[in-house]
């Protein structure tokens, strides 16, 4: 077997110590200077710090990466809560939910809605608070510091478990999912998107290997195996929308931004991190058009 064949068909595993990953992570965001350059970089100075869909939206505009991260917020909740029986008073849990953006954005449009967020980096989660204050909806919204594995959450209280751009950190895709389904009443909805491992032909091993390594990444799976992850957690009617060509552009205006910082002295993000990452998008765009990402939702039930 080729090692093209055999990272389709295996899972990651290249941390190996639980408690060393989760401590990689919380320093990949929740460093002030982390938080800083994500804000700017992906949110265009908002809390919404996720990749985007870029349907008719002009990525050469001010302010299109953040039009776009909403954009693509919206599209989830519209799927999402298009699987459920109920539209208004509906309970949802935002699994990794960052800096909170995503569902104060969407607490904000949806006066019903209720909201909690379980996130493992306590600085992003209060400033998902401050904000959520400062759109008045801090009422609707809990947020608990906590990895989304082990949610100190009861069973079966959500219409809805949801998750954006954080599953890619899980170190066992089952369990996560297993937890979100247990955290979900019957009948209720799955939706995650994410960045996934993608199955060119011309992909080596080592350019997964050093994507995994350098990103916090220990169980990295394609869509098709996500999806039997999925299932094999419990979900049904699982299905994945291929969003790829928009993780390609979101790459794209990663870097715009980025290069647009560089020229204006680094607004307080330190330069080498802001020229690291410029390299690392210019890379990031060329990979997907070889195969090594896939980028889309996915979604199912609970029976």
């Amino acid at each position: 077997m080729s090692s093209t064949e055999t990272h389709k068909s295996e899972t990651y595993n290249k941390t190996g110590d639980v408690s060393k990953h989760l401590e990689g992570v919380k320093k990949q965001y929740d460093t002030k200077e982390k938080r800083e350059f994500y804000s700017q970089v992906m949110g265009d100075g908002t809390a919404n710090i996720h990749f985007g869909k870029w349907d008719s939206i002009d990525i050469e505009a001010d302010g299109a990466y953040g039009k776009a991260s909403d954009a693509l917020t919206d599209y989830m909740f519209e799927l999402g809560t298009s699987l459920l029986d109920k539209k208004d008073g509906v309970n949802y849990v935002d699994l990794g939910s960052g800096s909170g953006g995503a569902a104060v954005r969407l607490l904000a449009s949806n006066p019903t809605l209720n909201a909690t967020c379980v996130n493992l980096c306590p600085d992003q989660n209060a400033g998902a608070l401050k904000d959520a204050e400062s759109k008045g909806v801090q009422e609707r919204i809990k947020v608990i510091t906590s990895t989304y594995d082990t949610c100190p959450l009861e069973a079966d209280q959500f219409d809805m478990a949801w998750s954006q751009d954080a599953y890619v950190h899980s170190f066992d895709k089952v369990v996560s999912y297993a937890e979100a389904l247990r955290l979900t009443k019957s009948g209720g909805a799955f939706i995650l998107c994410d960045l996934m491992c993608g199955d060119g032909p011309d992909v080596s091993e080592e350019e997964l290997a050093t994507f995994a390594r350098t990103n916090m990444v220990n169980d990295w799976l394609t869509p098709e195996k996500n999806c039997e992850a999925a299932e094999k957690a419990g979900w049904t009617e699982v299905k994945f929308v291929n969003l790829t060509p928009d993780i390609r552009l979101s790459f794209q205006g990663m870097k715009k931004k980025v290069d647009k910082i560089i020229a204006n002295g680094g607004e307080g993000i330190d330069m080498s991190l802001l020229t690291e990452y410029s390299s690392n998008l210019e890379k990031r765009v060329g990979q997907v058009d070889k195969g090594v990402f896939k980028w889309g939702v996915i979604h199912g039930k609970k029976a």
